[in-house]
């Protein structure tokens, strides 16, 4: 029998959208909290609008990045700009023990659901509001995802290759990273209204939460004035770091060498495949122009499986990996060993393998209970079974144009 997850009990009313909020708040229900999302028909989800979509057919309900952020909640159907909506959200405020909210700052205001607000109703509410410039300063209004809050944050003009254009990171990366922060925010607001019984109010800019992981450039440029500039895949600091040409089209393997014992490694196992001893490559060439190592070393995997080399390579004590393809992803024995992937039944994408937590908890294990949901596909069960809402009750409502 499974333990007692650690959020088992708690109870997440989730207005959160596109990427930051939505993996936030799926810590909570993947750890055992209820978490009731809050869409709708007239405003969904934007993510629920981008592929990829499943079979290439596009859907409401068919979006891969919104079933990857959303597993293991519920979704109610309510129209939030409608003016009957306090019907339905004043009981679920007063059921919920955390109020998520992802939009720009002044939406849940407007609505006449702000902190001041939902703090009348429960007095002991944690709500998070995460937006991407936080709910104060010159740009706090400004809209924008992730693509522009990772250039903001610093992270674009620094990927890519010195004599290119920046080459931004793949993803909205500041949705990423801010999620842990607005995840361990609330734990940290729960901790202390279990300690005191007062709620709290968290506020998080996602382009800060981005800065905090570029420390080190900060620090070099305050220190010495210089800044970081872009320089491919190269650490100044190695021997060699980069990725490099192995056999078969487009594929690759990343390779960093530290020192010049791990040089020589790296020779040995390059020099087999020609049989040449290790000496009869050009031990010295560590010290060449970085353009030339690269070259030279490149010249020497291309021959290679990547797969193999990646084994010989490990088994030297040099540190290496294959660049992985999403189709190599799927099917990688260390992620299937390890459990990574949990297999969850669509009622409109059939059964898909999901991301599974990137942490084990000895005592507490997590578990994704269900497959993102549909639009509105719990929204009886909970204003029945969750709120206690009668029959009549449900078909008032729903006459009114209010659960769409």
């Amino acid at each position: 029998m499974m333990n007692t997850q650690i959020f088992s009990g708690l109870k997440v009313l989730d207005f959160t959208w596109a990427a930051a909020g939505p993996i936030a708040t799926k810590q909570f229900g993947d750890n055992g909290a209820t978490v009731v999302k809050i869409e709708s028909t007239r405003h969904p989800d934007s993510v629920r609008l981008g592929g990829p979509f499943k079979n290439d057919t596009p859907g409401i309900n068919r979006s891969g990045f919104h079933a990857d952020f959303n597993s293991s909640k519920m979704s109610i159907a309510v129209d939030m700009t409608h003016k009957q909506a306090a019907r339905v959200v004043i009981p679920l405020v007063e059921w919920a023990d955390i109020v998520a909210v992802s939009f720009r700052p002044g939406v849940m205001e407007r609505w006449g659901f702000g902190y001041d607000r939902l703090r009348e109703i429960n007095p002991g509410i944690v709500m998070l509001n995460t937006s991407l410039y936080g709910i104060s300063g010159p740009w706090n209004a400004v809209p924008g995802f992730g693509a522009q809050g990772q250039a903001v944050a610093g992270f674009t003009g620094q990927t890519g290759w010195p004599d290119r254009p920046p080459a931004s990171p793949k993803g909205a990366y500041t949705d990423s990273v801010s999620a842990r922060y607005a995840a361990a925010a609330i734990v940290a607001a729960l901790i202390h209204r279990k300690r005191t019984g007062d709620g709290q109010f968290i506020e998080i800019a996602q382009v800060e939460t981005g800065i905090e992981f570029l420390a080190p450039q900060l620090l070099q440029y305050q220190l010495t004035g210089i800044a970081q500039e872009r320089n491919g895949n190269c650490d100044p600091t190695a021997l060699l770091h980069g990725v490099f040409p192995t056999s078969g089209d487009d594929r690759w393997i990343a390779i960093e060498v530290w020192n010049q014992e791990e040089w020589k490694r790296l020779l040995a196992v390059l020099a087999a495949p020609a049989g040449l001893a290790p000496d009869e490559l050009d031990a010295s060439l560590s010290a060449a122009p970085r353009e030339d190592l690269e070259q030279y070393i490149g010249d020497l995997t291309a021959p290679w499986d990547g797969t193999e080399l990646m084994g010989r390579l490990r088994e030297r004590g040099v540190a290496c990996g294959v660049v992985m393809r999403p189709s190599d992803l799927c099917e990688d024995v260390y992620l299937r060993e390890r459990d990574h992937f949990w297999s969850l039944p669509h009622p409109e994408m059939g059964t898909l393998d999901y991301n599974g937590p990137a942490y084990r908890f000895e005592k507490t294990p997590s578990r994704l209970t269900s497959a993102a949901p549909c639009l509105g596909e719990h929204t009886d069960h909970v204003l029945r079974d969750i709120l206690s809402f009668g029959d009549d009750e449900v078909a008032e409502i729903r006459a009114m144009g209010l659960l769409v």
